[in-house]
């Protein structure tokens, strides 16, 4: 089992098109997993949010697949909500995948959203988690589904890759008095996210990591006249740009697994001597893809482990870090 974590701030990119092709056949044999798991749901006597959300983590760590992932992210905010439900998005269309908690979780497949309008358009276009009147959330919603007893909802956007890939929505229930705690569910859908795109970076192996979005180029009356750029110069940046995201990612992880050691770290001026095991593992991750490439001279990974871990002052490092 992993580690006890705290995952409350640990991204703000993860990658793109997570949902593929094969989500859809999978989505009645998970339906049926995901019922049959709702009974083992209930909370053990005197276990705490922290207890719950690293159990809720721990699931996700353990799967491989993106399916996986997204089953076990929906079975964890279950956790924390009364109902829950995920819908990919799509461009501009956005369906019910899976629900949890309802009286007819199949119904929650039937459901189409506006991709642009209410809750759900407010939480795609600001990629941020909003609250509101559940009738605001999508007007065919409610009227497929009881609305909660509190009136109440929360959407979340899952953010990978700085594109929207899905929503989830969740209410206390149709019952009185029932849960909707807003931190662990923010927390467990970002570490969420953040597990997709390892996964994918980790199934790319020594190959290519997956491409990032291509940037529009702006074009004026002046560039006809430039000097056109060589193919290897685009191919070199592009390379950085890889290398840097890559080492990013590397070193969240790290701070992932050990925040109450990089906190204590950064009080004692030391972080390296307490970190030094996974700081070195990830480090030949890193070297073993890029320290023979282009770019190995801007050694990427020591710039993010200062920046990431020191908030950019090195010397918190200690005087062991090796420079």
């Amino acid at each position: 089992m992993p580690r006890p974590i705290e995952i409350q701030n640990i991204i703000e990119e993860a990658v793109a098109d997570v949902l593929d092709a094969a989500l859809p056949q999978l989505r009645a044999q998970i339906v049926r997993r995901a019922a049959e798991a709702v009974e083992l749901m209930a909370p053990a006597p005197g276990s705490s949010p922290t207890d719950l959300l690293n159990a809720a983590a721990g699931a996700v760590l353990e799967s491989s697949s993106q399916a996986e992932i997204l089953r076990h992210l929906l079975e964890g905010e279950a956790r924390f909500a009364g109902r829950v439900a995920l819908f990919v998005v799509k461009g501009n269309t956005v369906n019910g995948w899976q629900g949890i908690g309802f009286d007819d979780n199949e119904a929650v497949k039937s459901l189409s959203l506006n991709s642009s309008s209410g809750l759900a358009g407010k939480a795609i276009q600001s990629r941020l988690p909003v609250n509101g009147p559940v009738s605001e959330f999508d007007p065919g919603f409610v009227a497929t589904i009881h609305a909660p007893a509190q009136g109440v909802c929360r959407v979340l956007p899952l953010v990978v890759k700085d594109k929207v890939a899905a929503v989830i929505y969740a209410d206390a229930g149709i019952a009185p008095g029932g849960v909707l705690d807003e931190s662990g569910l923010h927390a467990l859908t970002r570490f969420a996210a953040l597990w997709l795109e390892l996964v994918a970076l980790r199934k790319a192996g020594a190959g290519s990591v997956p491409e990032e979005a291509a940037a529009p180029v702006a074009a004026s009356a002046s560039a006809a006249a430039a000097v056109s750029v060589p193919a290897a110069s685009s191919e070199e940046d592009e390379l950085h740009k890889k290398a840097r995201r890559f080492a990013k990612l590397l070193v969240e992880e790290i701070k992932l697994y050990n925040q109450p050691k990089v906190e204590e770290g950064k009080q004692h001026r030391d972080l390296y001597d307490r970190l030094k095991v996974d700081i070195e593992k990830s480090r030949a991750t890193y070297d073993k893809r890029y320290a023979e490439s282009a770019v190995a001279s801007a050694d990427y990974f020591t710039q993010e482990l200062i920046r990431i871990l020191a908030d950019s002052d090195a010397t918190l490092m200690g005087a062991g870090f090796p420079r």
